[in-house]
């Protein structure tokens, strides 16, 4: 049996709060080593920022908003590319209206159909200004009704030449009606006496009359399978 004496009790308890004091520092150590939700988990810190339009707390790349989309510039587009605001500008030549165009008698030089003559056929033209401010196109055959003073219309016939498109720029006026009539001075010879011209321009229908200026009467052919008086597509 062995005595424990007071001295050898107190440097046992001093030894044993060594080792205590000693494993308490080890187990702190340990848990600052601990990782933390801010440090290697892969989640990131409160507050951090967004790099390469990452969203925050997704880490995925941010889409173009709506608005941005399909644009340029900040005009929208449609599937070609051509903003709406320009294509609703579109470019001129489009056929001339009625509205845009000026008619008058004319001929070269001063000439003018010599319905004095009962042999030969004669030449009238109107000429065709373009008074607007745009550019536009003729093509096809007008319509031209002569009309005497006692209110008889005779539509006059087309004749076989081919229409083409004349192109008018502001001011132009090298557009024509030409049409071609057989007078007469045989008061046996049924005749038609005109008054006034009207005329209609292709694709158009308000009608524009001028009076007839040259005198005289034609040979009267208006149900002729080929007759002398017709008119040509509208041309230079």
């Amino acid at each position: 049996m062995s005595i424990i004496t007071p001295r050898a009790a107190r440097t046992t308890a001093a030894v044993l709060a060594a080792l205590a004091l000693g494993a308490g520092a080890v187990a702190c150590d340990s848990a600052s080593a601990a990782p933390t939700a801010s440090q290697g988990s892969g989640a990131p810190a409160q507050g951090a920022s967004k790099d390469d339009g990452a969203d925050a707390g997704t880490g995925a790349a941010q889409s173009g908003t709506p608005a941005e989309e399909g644009t340029n510039g900040g005009k929208a587009q449609n599937d070609d590319g051509i903003n709406p605001s320009d294509e609703a500008a579109k470019p001129s030549g489009a056929h001339c209206a009625t509205s845009e165009i000026d008619f008058d008698f004319w001929g070269p030089h001063g000439g003018k159909p010599d319905m004095e003559q009962s042999k030969y056929q004669q030449s009238v033209t109107v000429r065709l200004t373009n008074h607007s401010k745009r550019t536009c196109t003729l093509k096809g055959f007008p319509g031209v009704q002569l009309v005497s003073a006692k209110g008889e219309r005779w539509d006059l016939a087309r004749s076989g030449a081919r229409p083409d498109p004349i192109t008018l720029k502001p001011g132009d006026d090298i557009a024509h009606i030409k049409f071609t009539v057989m007078p007469t001075t045989d008061p046996g010879t049924k005749s038609f006496v005109p008054q006034d011209v009207v005329m209609t321009l292709p694709d158009e229908t308000k009608q524009i009359t001028l009076p007839w200026e040259y005198g005289g009467a034609i040979v009267e052919q208006s149900g002729a399978m080929h007759p002398g008086t017709f008119v040509d597509p509208i041309g230079l």
